[in-house]
């Protein structure tokens, strides 16, 4: 049955599926189209399969490849991956739907997780990652460390240069971000012009050294045939979480506290709170 379906559809590219893999996307994305629609599992199907159906079915149709994935998990004694779940899902129970992965679905959790202009993940989003980090560090008794970071004079670059260069800024910024973190960590913005980065298994020294290459980085590329009009610094607060702190918020507060210090201090500079 599964040759069959895979037969039946040439182009299909169930690899994408792996997307999904991880549980906190996927919750993720299935909340956001509940706030974008009333329909949010037939969208979803709909995107994934090109599969049309009610609401209800869609639902009871997700329940159940979801469940198939935690037995077959539960049966292997190993995690299992979701394209897994889904052709085993489709072979068992003989549905004869013409399975296909669209190309947009890489746009649906693209556009779900990720700032569009930075490629830094949303607000939402990094607020979420760094609440399951804390928890995951408080639990295990693992280190875990946050850079808070602002472009130092931005409204400048708005206002004397037009906010196409300050777009341009803000996208530099949040690759550069992008570039010097491990795998491991995620980085988001925060706010107009204000990066949150979350260094899971990193001390409060080794995040320092992150926080300062971060900074040379940006330094160095706005100082080397750069097409913006004048370089860029940025100014970065870190944090690392102690036994004291009863959520991510405190530790966020304490990130974002230091920054504002570096801020006084003449900006352009890395400060531990």
């Amino acid at each position: 049955m599964i040759n069959r379906i895979l037969q039946t559809k040439e182009n299909i590219d169930l690899d994408i599926l792996s997307d999904f893999n991880d549980d906190t996307v996927l919750t993720f994305v299935i909340e956001s189209l509940r706030h974008e629609t009333d329909s949010p599992y037939s969208v979803l199907l709909e995107t994934i399969f090109h599969y049309s159906t009610t609401e209800d079915h869609a639902k009871s149709l997700w329940d159940s490849i979801t469940e198939n994935r935690k037995e077959l998990s539960r049966i292997l004694g190993r995690p299992v991956s979701l394209k897994t779940a889904v052709v085993d899902h489709f072979s068992t129970t003989g549905m004869d739907v013409a399975v296909f992965i669209k190309d947009s679905m890489a746009g649906i959790i693209e556009a779900a997780t990720h700032d569009g202009l930075t490629g830094a993940f949303t607000h939402e989003y990094i607020d979420n990652d760094l609440d399951h980090e804390f928890q995951r560090a408080r639990r295990y008794s693992l280190p875990l460390s946050v850079l808070f970071i602002d472009i130092d004079n931005f409204k400048r670059f708005n206002d004397v240069y037009g906010h196409k260069v300050g777009d341009q800024v803000l996208a530099m910024v949040g690759s550069t971000l992008r570039r010097c973190i491990r795998k491991i960590d995620s980085v988001g913005r925060y706010g107009g012009e204000e990066f949150l980065v979350v260094l899971p298994h990193t001390a409060r020294q080794n995040a320092m050294k992150i926080a300062r290459k971060i900074s040379r980085e940006i330094k160095e590329i706005t100082s080397k045939g750069s097409e913006l009009p004048e370089g860029v610094t940025v100014s970065i607060g870190v944090a690392e979480i102690d036994e004291s702190m009863k959520d991510s918020f405190v530790l966020l507060d304490l990130a974002d506290k230091a920054m504002y210090r570096a801020k006084i201090q003449g900006k352009d500079r890395c400060c531990a709170g």
